[in-house]
């Protein structure tokens, strides 16, 4: 397989190196040694309008599996929500709501499968479109996982450095 993944700007930019690859592989006319590429962002943009949203899932993108991880506590993505909206801007591909705190993501109601926290059981909803105070650590944390910068030389590890 042949995965792109990026968190925030990384996001965008990982969608975009997808993007390049499938055309240069096109452009080689490389039958049978391609592989369509799969793309999970974590907290990314919305890239683009629908219309090159849609020429990008039935073009360079086709077959791909796309997954924007995104949660209702991301500053960045809740303060930019409103200026995507009136530009027309979507996703390329599927967003799917997670938590920010444990790997647990959550599924519309009208999905028919349902994914799973953990423990195999139904996650309980999330609560979306609730005031969200600035915070960005909410913007680095996904799924229980931090993926912000991180300051060396502090914290009970940098005593131990020579």
């Amino acid at each position: 397989d042949v995965v792109f993944t990026g968190h925030s700007l990384g996001a965008a930019t990982a969608l975009l190196c997808a993007v390049h690859y499938s055309a240069c592989q096109n452009d080689k006319n490389m039958a049978g040694a391609y592989l369509t590429p799969k793309i999970v962002t974590f907290g990314g943009p919305k890239l683009c309008n629908g219309s090159l949203a849609r020429y990008l899932r039935n073009g360079p993108l086709e077959g791909s599996d796309i997954l924007h991880l995104v949660h209702s506590q991301d500053p960045v993505l809740v303060n930019n929500e409103r200026m995507w909206k009136q530009m027309g801007f979507e996703n390329v591909g599927i967003e799917m709501q997670c938590d920010p705190k444990t790997p647990t993501v959550y599924c519309d109601e009208d999905d028919e499968q349902c994914a799973v926290d953990a423990s195999g059981a139904p996650p309980p909803r999330p609560r979306l479109g609730v005031n969200v105070a600035w915070n960005i650590v909410n913007h680095c944390n996904y799924m229980g996982v931090f993926v912000g910068p991180r300051v060396m030389g502090v914290g009970p590890q940098s005593s131990q450095r020579g």
